[in-house]
């Protein structure tokens, strides 16, 4: 693993130019108020802080790198408007905010005037849903449109219009009147008026031949950065000095806007194109985005959630890696996405070995524990999970990311008391972030107070509507106050936002097997299936189904691909079940799948079980051997498993024990009735109770 990812892992055995890197990108991100990025992009500079590059120096001849960032602002008036506009960002007045930066030549105030337009569509949205199901999609859908057109024509299609004036071969001169021509046509994009900002380049044309242009464009040159001819840029500076001068005369002292490629403009254009499902396009925009500014975590994140499979990332990463810089960051994008597509075991490598063959101090770095503790989660490693997110609790105490994980752990392992703990904790943090919210969700649905619950969940969900793991949650709660149609919208939402959550389609799968729907539970079963291939639930639940739709062959594949990931012996229990319902509790596969599961649950339950836990399992498979052998009329053998399982709870005095002992006391007394009697049909109902206890999983 560590020969594939060789050019990745080059940048974190030498960490220095990470942090040189990290110091602009951060100023970049925090300047322009992403909050998200920032907050990585910091927690990794903290982790780096014994790096050089430091912030202080003792003089100018110091050893290490000095680090200088270029000038932010070239004027008083930039630096003025910047600031106004980033105050009224902050008080989340976004009209005004867009306002004060509608008329400006810097990065960073255009790139707030555009934020503030989309977050004050992007609340409209959320504000004024009356219903907690309803869509995504933007009320004003023409302002949404005309905005993202805007971005558009700045990012996009401006740069197809100026390929398209440049040669294939060798620049050619332009003459005065094409000098001419192209004032006149500045003049008159000048007397629009719409919302677009003056400076900013404008279309004529109709948007479909637009769009029509610049899909045809995008397909003919996926794997290429345009580049602009030099002459072509001068000729273009004249014209905006012209128009300029114009406007100056006219009586309007604003400077123009000069067209550059920002990638967090960019990045804001992707996340338009994706609210409106135009997600090939913000593909191929948020690669451009990544190629100039491979720091950008949340482009990273955006990216990731357009990646549909695994031959669209190996795509994506053949684009990415045009370059053949192998950046860092990329490296954590894959693993991301390893993580995502359940490919945990490859996530897992990834971060061992940025571990073992990286600087130690990315070993402090709270993300990267995150992670393996996700990959655990995901892995069905309880308490490895567990471990690894109190590790990061440890680093620290006020980070509740990734802990309503945490919490669903707790519940799966029926822990009330460590679970009300945990709710304690987060609430005296941020009792109304989401993470929170879904702990005591999670808390109130483990004491059976589901109604509690799910307001918790809904208040979740309105804080974010993308929130995954909340619409999931609320989907198993309504399972349970078998409220189905209330179920299936809330996994729908979430397979709108993620289509990889197997938790959804799972849990799809489960509402149309309670409605006696099988057909439609093995679509989604199937689903769940492909996602999560190693995982024995899935198959298992897809044999049922087969089962029931009579399509018995599909249903014993089903269950013996589910027995090379059986570690308790479940599914040989389902498979002896199944062989009973047929009649054919003679087969000899099946006396052999049960001693070779008796061997492995010995091994695999010693690490994983307790021993309460493996010595239940084991009693049943004893149980299960004893009736088989019985039913063959070897009483030896089956009178010997029958005396193991007995012995197994010799020094153990639980609830299952007097079970167990009953159970194997029916055994015995069917024994003696048959080998007194000449009839192999015999059976008591001590044997009946035994068998309900053998298949009632």
């Amino acid at each position: 693993m560590a020969n594939i990812y060789l050019p990745y892992l080059k940048f974190f055995k030498d960490p220095m130019l990470i942090k040189a890197e990290l110091i602009y990108a951060l100023q970049e991100s925090r300047d322009r108020c992403l909050h998200q990025s920032t907050k990585f992009l910091s927690e990794l500079m903290m982790t780096l802080k014994n790096i050089p590059p430091y912030f202080e120096y003792e003089n100018e001849n110091n050893e290490f790198i000095r680090f200088e960032l270029e000038p932010a602002f070239t004027n008083l008036e930039d630096y003025l408007v910047y600031f106004k506009a980033r105050a009224y960002y902050d008080l989340e007045d976004y009209p005004s905010c867009a306002h004060i930066a509608k008329h400006t030549n810097n990065s960073k105030s255009m790139f707030l005037h555009y934020m503030a337009r989309y977050l004050s569509m992007h609340n409209e949205c959320i504000y004024e849903r009356t219903n907690l199901f309803d869509s995504f999609k933007p009320i004003n859908m023409r302002a949404y449109m005309e905005l993202l057109d805007e971005l558009l024509i700045l990012n996009v299609y401006g740069s197809e219009d100026d390929s398209d004036e440049e040669s294939e071969d060798e620049p050619q001169p332009l003459e005065a009147s094409d000098l001419d021509t192209i004032n006149q046509k500045h003049s008159i994009q000048q007397q629009e008026v719409d919302s677009t900002p003056k400076g900013r380049r404008c279309s004529r044309r109709p948007r479909s031949l637009r769009i029509e242009k610049a899909s045809t464009s995008t397909l003919a040159k996926k794997n290429k950065i345009t580049k602009r001819n030099n002459t072509t840029k001068k000729v273009k500076v004249t014209a905006l000095a012209a128009q300029s001068e114009n406007s100056m005369s006219a009586g309007d002292h604003k400077e123009p806007r000069i067209k550059r490629e920002d990638p967090y403009l960019l990045w804001l254009t992707a996340v338009m194109l994706k609210r409106i499902d135009r997600c090939d396009e913000a593909i191929d925009i948020l690669v451009r985005a990544l190629q100039i500014q491979p720091c950008f975590w949340g482009a990273w994140i955006e990216l990731s959630t357009l990646v549909k499979d695994l031959h669209m990332l190996d795509a994506l990463n053949l684009r990415l890696n045009e370059s053949k810089e192998h950046h860092w960051m990329h490296l954590l994008f894959i693993a991301h996405m390893y993580v995502d597509f359940q490919i945990t075991d490859r996530a897992i490598n990834i971060y061992n070995d940025i571990w073992k063959l990286g600087h130690a101090d990315f070993q402090d770095w709270p993300y990267m524990q995150a992670q393996l503790a996700i990959a655990h989660h995901n892995k069905r490693e309880i308490a490895t999970a567990i471990v690894s997110f109190k590790t990061v609790m440890g680093m620290d105490p006020f980070r509740i990311d990734n802990l309503d994980l945490l919490s669903n752990l707790m519940y799966v392992c029926t822990s009330p008391d460590e679970l009300v703990v945990l709710s304690k904790y987060v609430a005296s943090i941020d009792r109304y972030r989401q993470e929170t919210l879904c702990v005591l969700g999670n808390m109130y649905s483990l004491k059976c107070d589901h109604a509690k619950s799910v307001l918790y969940f809904k208040k979740a969900v309105r804080i974010n509507p993308f929130n995954v793991t909340a619409w999931t949650l609320l989907g198993h709660e309504y399972i349970e106050m078998k409220n189905s149609y209330a179920a299936i919208i809330s996994y729908r939402q979430a397979l709108k936002i993620n289509i990889r959550d197997y938790r959804a389609w799972y849990g799809l799968g489960q509402i149309y097997e309670l409605v006696k729907l099988p057909n439609y539970a093995l679509f989604y079963f199937a689903h769940a299936r492909d996602l999560r291939p190693r995982d024995y639930r899935m198959l298992v639940s897809l044999g049922e189904m087969f089962d029931r739709a009579d399509r018995i062959l599909e249903s014993m594949a089903c269950f013996y691909k589910a027995l090379f990931y059986d570690t308790d012996g479940t599914i040989m229990l389902k498979l002896s079940k199944f062989y009973d319902k047929y009649g054919d509790c003679s087969n000899e596969l099946t006396r052999e799948h049960f001693n070779t599961i008796n061997r492995r649950a010995l091994k695999i339950g010693i690490r994983n079980r307790t021993a309460v836990e493996l010595n239940l399992i084991l009693s049943k498979i004893y149980l299960y051997l004893g009736h088989y052998y019985m039913d063959l009329h070897y009483y030896d053998r089956a009178i010997s498993l029958a005396g193991k399982c007995r012995d197994l709870w010799k020094e153990t005095e639980t609830c299952q024990t007097f079970g167990v002992t009953e159970h194997v006391t029916a055994l015995l007394t069917e024994i003696e009735a048959r080998a007194g009697s000449d009839s192999s049909l015999a059976s008591t109902p001590g044997a009946i109770k035994a068998r309900r206890f053998l298949f009632g999983l």
